[in-house]
């Protein structure tokens, strides 16, 4: 796998992902391969929720930061990063309905399975985001300590 592959946590490739759907849904069929999958869409959501609600937490330290006079750039770049990374995590919590709406012929095991990847990318990319932005505070508390 490649390294982007690692860390966003899913195959990028074609072949790697159709291996990864294989796996994921083994021998079931029908209803007990969309709840299987649809399972893994809700626990995606519900991290993402956590996720906003420590990266809410984590907005008021910034906010401290600026307040007493902390390093500006860093901690206004750490804000911009969390920003991006609420983005990214808002943005798992829309509708689940999609596996279920389009072509009639459309396979809803597979079009949960597709969202499933999605939400698992932008829920990785919405962590990497605040960890960096955690990580710009600290050298904005480093800055004013030092």
């Amino acid at each position: 796998m490649s390294i982007l592959s690692t860390i966003l946590g899913i195959p990028l490739d074609a072949a790697g992902r159709e291996r990864a759907f294989r796996s994921v849904i083994g021998d079931l069929k029908g209803t007990h391969a969309i709840t299987h999958v649809l399972t893994g869409v809700y626990h995606n959501t519900e991290k993402a929720g956590a996720l906003l609600a420590a990266q809410g937490m984590f907005a008021v330290a910034c906010v401290f930061a600026l307040d007493h006079h902390w390093p500006p750039m860093p901690t206004l770049g750490a804000i911009l990063l969390l920003l991006l990374g609420a983005l990214f995590a808002m943005s798992i919590l829309r509708s689940t309905a999609s596996p279920f709406v389009g072509e009639t012929d459309a396979d809803p095991v597979r079009g949960a399975f597709d969202m499933l990847v999605s939400r698992m990318v932008r829920f990785n990319v919405a962590l990497y985001l605040t960890f960096l932005s955690v990580l710009l505070v600290a050298v904005a508390a480093l800055g004013f300590v030092l």
